[in-house]
């Protein structure tokens, strides 16, 4: 994993909507109840201390009676319509019993009415805030009654470790603390010697100043999170909150030019600590786990300052930094009806939890919002804390966290999916500063298991295998995540496993101290059947407080060894009969662990040499447990192959944070693409081990075509890709380094596959010759295949790396053979880089065949997996020439003067020295070009370069490849060729790529049909607006500064209202531009020709505008298919703005006559007809044909440059020009003078 130098924290926040609940806890008078007799009882005299009744006499006088006595004086005469006040009686008594007990006692009592406790009532502390009717959270927390008990201390100080706090705001202006040493002492000079000067009211740790206010519209967390904890209360204005009158430190991070918070808050934390603060709230996360904010932490804890930090908004089960240190509370966030926020992250190590969802405060400038996240729900217990303090100013901060922590509501009832996860409960204000310590509700130790190891070393053969008939000692070492222990905790290990015989199964009444561990060191022992089959075995330690059940977690063991993990990660699909078919058929021994089992962990996967682990289309594809897992099991040199369509988006972009995406750069070694590759089809890459010669369709089974979400990424420089889609996106990769990688952007099922196609009945070739190979490049014998060579005389050195060192097999072996024989076994050497063996040297011309192996008690493995297929090699004088294969084809290409990068495959059983790149041209065929290409990958790449070719040339090209021998022997690949050409296509827009372009406001693709594809439209899906002017502007203008003539042609159409115009619109220079061509109305015009010969000089800037008024709207003007043509010897140009159509044909004389070296001939046509225009010399012969085509009714014009049908030169002299239709023929002459 990539460690950052400075730990840069991200700001928890969300903005959700709520309502509001008001909840109560009653208490009630202590050792005392009232009881109200029937009418026919006789009156209790006072001073009597029984009522005269049997039963009732009875139980009195097991409740040691000190006083019975009438509610109110005896009243004569009394109205028999109103209640009957004078037989309610008030009982006190001393034992020590709870009221609500005793009075359920006499309840169900002849002559008994009712008989109950008399509750405590309390005042209720209301504000004048005016937002406070909408802070739901104030009631739910009994916020009023806590008030009506203290409303604070003024020296009570919480520091609000943040972006930044307005220290001016309206609502917190008088809250904020002052340090009056610095206030009343010299400017500029540090008058309390704390090494902060004139830190009046805090400090700013990321500009190292004294000014904690915010600069930046970004920094308005710390204000919110500031008026969440303690905004003025009470105030007449804005907000209420918690701590009242407790003051605010405000010690701010965040960096002033862009928002990161990237300040020293370890330091702000001593710093608090230091200047007496009582409380510090830290509303962030991220990064790891730092000693140096571990030891802040402790120090400003150990000073008497408790720190609340939010856990996190990842709706996850994992620890965040800095909330999952010691002496930190920890707290999560709930939202109405006490449920858990749907953001809130959740785990052992929250302390507590506290509304946080909807929460109303103050922003910076005066103003308010509701904003969400544990962010928030950390400072509202900061501000509980602070009445905490100010109610019993002498309490540690041990206690000050107990009390606040013991005294929470229960809120696991509507929560049981999370019960420990949240901590001791959602707070309680009023609790808080009023129950006495003997009132305390139970806070249970929170523990999870951090180390687990099992061995066979006493009880077994000790070779770290678990087999059958052995016993297994279990070693667990647990952490307390509460800030309480206990002296009564019991400990259990079950299984439901067959194979297992738990034989020690507890470990009772351990004592567990506050945020600590306890080790059980071969606490528990479990015996394994003798008939027991390979795979993974899970059994579940239990723990228990005061035989309350608290949490449980799995452990496991792998019984046995199997070459091959499969992990069943499709939500129960069954994806895995594809892999377990291959296997299968080809004899490979495996185990599967279905993901819905529950997570793996390393140990789990530790002795597997390879996973293969699909998710199909599951969600999520990888959680935190998952990645946590692989994480560990790739540090130590794993193989892997992982698949799964949505698996990148689910790790980028859902949500995204920080820990998925590195998982994805840094072990999988790739930058994430999109979620979707548009296409059905992928091929292998030449060359490639993996992939090469494949190609096949995709499509995940079992899914409709909508969806088909396969992933596309960008494979780092230290990974190869191994298949592309069919559009050119990268569908997979693979990885040699530390560990060995295979990743695929869908999975190997959709190979070939249909939308009904099973396993086993539908495995085919594409998956099976895909699956062997992958295993061949992550074969856990890691070997580089030996080459051919010339040296007879030198030792053979064979060299091997085994997954685990190969711990746990026997070997490893090479086999080996000369000239076909028989094969020679022999035990390689170990060595502190892999396994070694050395051959002595043959002295003579050999083909050298081998393979390796290893071998355990379960299989034997071998490299390569077919030992029918053998790793081979020559020794001797070599003539086998390289092969030379899959040059790169080129397309045409308009450019005169340039070059063109090509690529090709070089091999050879000695090795390649050297691959030359040749090329000529078509007009000079005797003058060969020629220059060296350079490995890249797989392939070879080198550059052709030509100069002031002419359209039609053509440019061949081969390469030629030279081996290491001593024969120098050559190799030659097929000849491929490009041609220089006059026209190129400038919208790539079938291909869904706009890159090139600025759509300006609204200009988008419109998709037509399969066949035309897509074009654009200035509204696609819609109408134009009233009033628009929007262009679409090409990005780079095109250089025709090498050409003769240039002309632009596109196909165009429109649905335009009149005075709704659409041009096209050409610049020199990008600032002035020139329309030469419009179109308004309702067209079908085709294919329109612009001449734009007259910017041959300079480059060429070009844009379509729309220009509509106020008077409606209609779907606009449609373009597609823009090329650029030159040096033509024609184009046809249309006079679109010609209205009439033509009576008759028509030929006019050309323009100018005599000419050189262009002329303009015009024509007409009153019909669409074929149209063919042929130019002749004087004896009658065939020059060129400039023209042939469908040709629209109109008036049109075509350019011709002199040249004959080779695009060479014509002599000067007289032609003839002649149009021929199906009805009209005419002849004319012209002059061309040179």
């Amino acid at each position: 994993m990539i460690k950052k130098a400075q730990i840069i924290f991200t700001i928890l926040m969300l903005l959700i909507p709520i309502s509001a609940k008001n909840i109560y806890q009653p208490e009630f008078v202590p050792s005392e109840f009232i009881i109200k007799l029937s009418p026919d009882t006789k009156i209790i005299p006072p001073g009597s201390l029984n009522s005269g009744i049997i039963e009732i006499d009875i139980i009195l006088s097991k409740i040691s009676v000190e006083d019975i006595s009438s509610v109110v004086p005896f009243k004569k005469n009394l109205d028999p319509r109103l209640p009957d006040i004078n037989r309610i009686y008030r009982v006190q008594y001393s034992d020590n019993i709870s009221p609500d007990e005793v009075a359920e006692k006499f309840k169900d009592l002849n002559h008994v009415l009712y008989s109950e406790p008399r509750f405590i009532q309390f005042e209720t502390t209301i504000p004048n805030d005016p937002y406070y009717s909408s802070q739901w959270h104030l009631p739910v927390i009994d916020a009023s009654q806590a008030w009506s008990v203290t409303t604070g201390d003024t020296n009570v100080v919480i520091a609000i470790v943040d972006d930044a706090i307005d220290l001016d705001h309206e609502d917190l202006a008088n809250n904020i603390f002052t340090n009056w040493v610095e206030y009343h002492g010299t400017e500029g000079i540090d008058d309390d010697l704390n090494g902060y000067v004139d830190d009046i009211h805090g400090w700013d740790f990321a500009e190292n100043d004294n000014d904690p206010n915010p600069v930046i519209a970004s920094q308005d967390h710390g204000t919110h999170v500031a008026g969440c904890a303690s905004a003025v209360t009470n105030n007449g204005m804005g907000v209420a909150a918690p701590g009242w009158k407790c003051k605010i430190l405000p010690l701010k991070f965040s960096n002033d030019s862009n928002g990161s918070l990237s300040g020293d808050n370890a330091a702000a934390i001593i710093y608090a600590a230091d200047m007496g603060a009582d409380l510090t709230n830290n509303s962030y996360g991220g990064g790891g786990y730092s000693n140096y904010f571990r030891d802040a932490f402790s120090y400003a804890y150990e000073l008497g300052t408790l720190s609340l930090t939010s856990a996190g908004n990842s709706n996850e089960d994992e620890a965040n930094y800095p909330a999952a240190y010691p002496t930190v509370l920890s707290v999560a966030s709930t939202t109405t009806g006490d449920y858990k926020s749907s953001f809130s992250t959740y785990h052992l190590s929250v302390d507590i939890s506290s509304p946080g969802s909807g929460i109303r405060s103050s922003v910076p400038d005066n103003q308010y919002a509701s904003f969400s996240g544990t962010s928030m729900a950390s400072p509202v217990a900061a501000g509980i804390a602070g009445l905490i303090k100010s109610q019993f100013p002498d309490l540690t901060a041990s206690e000050l966290a107990i009390r606040l922590s013991a005294t929470a509501d229960n809120i696991y009832n509507i929560n049981s999916e999370y019960f420990l996860l949240l901590g001791s409960g959602r707070v309680n204000a009023h609790n808080a500063v009023s129950f006495s310590n003997n009132q305390f509700y139970s806070i249970p130790v929170r523990m999870k298991n951090i180390q687990f190891s099992a061995s066979d070393a006493s009880n077994g053969n000790g070779d770290g295998s678990f087999d059958p008939g052995e016993t297994i000692d279990i070693d667990i070492s647990l952490y307390n995540y509460s800030i309480v222990g206990s002296d009564n905790v019991d400990i259990y290990l079950s299984t439901s496993d067959s194979r297992l015989n738990v034989i020690d199964d507890a470990e009772l009444n351990q004592s567990v101290a506050p945020e600590d561990t306890i080790n059980l060191d071969q606490a528990f022992s479990i015996s394994i059947s003798d008939s027991a089959g390979p795979g993974i075995a899970v059994f579940n330690i239990s723990i228990q407080q005061d035989g309350q059940n608290l949490n449980s977690f799995e452990l496991s063991i792998n019984i046995g060894i199997t070459p091959i993990l499969i992990v069943d990660d499709d939500n129960g699909g069954q994806i895995d009969k594809f892999y377990s078919t291959i296997l299968d058929n080809i004899g490979i021994p495996y185990s599967v662990w279905d993901r819905m089992n529950g997570p793996l962990t390393y140990e789990m996967v530790q002795n597997s040499p390879i996973i293969i682990w699909f998710t199909e289309w599951a969600f999520p594809s990888l959680n935190f447990e998952d990645r946590l897992a692989l994480t560990e099991y790739l540090d130590n040199g794993g193989n892997l192959y992982l698949s799964g369509q949505d698996l990148g988006w689910d790790l980028n972009e859902n949500p995204g944070d920080s820990s998925q995406t590195a998982f994805f750069n840094n072990y999988l070694h790739a930058d994430w693409g999109g979620d979707d590759a548009g296409v059905s089809s992928a091929q292998g890459i030449p060359g490639d081990p993996i992939s090469d010669g494949l190609s096949f369709d995709i499509y995940q089974p079992g899914y409709p075509s909508s969806n088909q979400y396969p992933d596309y990424f960008y494979p780092h420089d230290d990974a190869e890709l191994i298949f592309k889609y069919s559009n050119e996106l990268n569908m997979g990769l693979s990885y040699k380094g530390e560990y060995r990688l295979v990743y695929t952007g869908t999975g190997l099922e959709t190979f070939g596959s249909t939308v009904n196609s099973i396993a086993p009945d539908d495995v085919n070739e594409h998956q099976t010759i895909f699956l062997e190979r992958t295993l061949d490049y992550l074969n856990f014998i890691n070997h580089t295949p030996l080459i051919d060579t010339e040296d007879s005389t030198s030792n053979i050195y064979f060299h091997v790396n085994i997954f685990n060192n190969a711990h746990g097999f026997n070997g490893p072996f090479l086999h080996y053979r000369f000239n076909g024989g028989e094969y020679s076994t022999v035990d390689m050497n170990d060595t502190t880089d892999g396994f070694y063996y050395n051959v002595p040297s043959p002295d003579e011309s050999v083909l050298v065949e081998y393979y390796f192996s290893v071998t355990n008690n379960y299989y034997n493995w071998t490299n390569p997996l077919n030992t029918d297929e053998v790793f081979q090699f020559n020794i001797g004088r070599d003539i086998i020439a390289p092969t030379v294969h899959d040059l790169e084809r080129l397309p045409n290409i308009i450019d005169r003067s340039g070059t063109a990068l090509v690529s090709v495959l070089a091999n050879d059983n000695i090795g390649v020295d050297s691959v030359a790149l040749y090329w000529y041209y078509s007009l000079n065929p005797d003058q060969i070009y020629n220059t060296s290409m350079n490995p890249d990958g797989y392939f070879w790449q080198g550059v052709i370069e030509w100069e002031n070719l002419s359209g039609n040339d053509k440019i061949y090209y081969f390469a030629i490849a030279k081996d290491n021998s001593s024969s120098g022997n050559f190799g030659f690949s097929d000849t491929s060729s490009f041609q220089i050409v006059n026209k190129t296509i400038l919208t790539g827009w079938d291909e869904e790529n706009i890159g090139q372009w600025n759509t300006g406001q609204n200009w988008g693709l419109f998709y037509v049909n399969s066949a035309v594809k897509y074009g654009m439209n200035d509204s696609p899906n819609a109408n134009y607006e009233n009033n628009k002017s929007d262009y679409l502007t090409l990005l780079e203008p095109f250089d025709l500064s090498d050409y003769n003539s240039a002309y632009l042609q596109f196909w165009t159409g429109s649905f335009l209202r009149e005075n709704d115009i659409g041009t096209i619109q050409i610049s020199e220079d990008g600032n002035i531009w020139n329309s030469v061509y419009s179109i308004t109305g309702i067209n079908f015009v085709d294919t329109v020709k612009i001449d734009v010969t007259d910017y041959i000089d300079s480059g060429v800037y070009l844009r379509f505008h729309i220009s509509t008024d106020a008077s409606g709207t209609s779907s606009g003007w449609y373009i597609d298919d823009v090329h650029l043509l030159v040096d033509t010897s024609f184009v046809i140009l249309s006079n679109d703005k010609e209205k009439n159509i033509p009576i008759d044909f028509s030929l006019s004389q050309n323009y100018p006559n005599p000419f050189n070296p262009i002329t303009s001939i015009s024509f007409s046509t009153p019909i669409k007809q074929m149209v063919r225009i042929e130019i002749f010399d004087l004896h009658g012969k065939l020059i060129n044909n400039i023209y042939e085509g469908i040709t629209q009714p109109g008036t049109h014009t075509i350019r011709w440059d002199a040249t004959n049908s080779y695009h060479n030169s014509i002599p000067s002299g007289v032609y003839f020009y002649r149009l021929s239709s199906e009805k009209y023929f005419k002849t004319r002459k012209m002059l061309y003078l040179k």
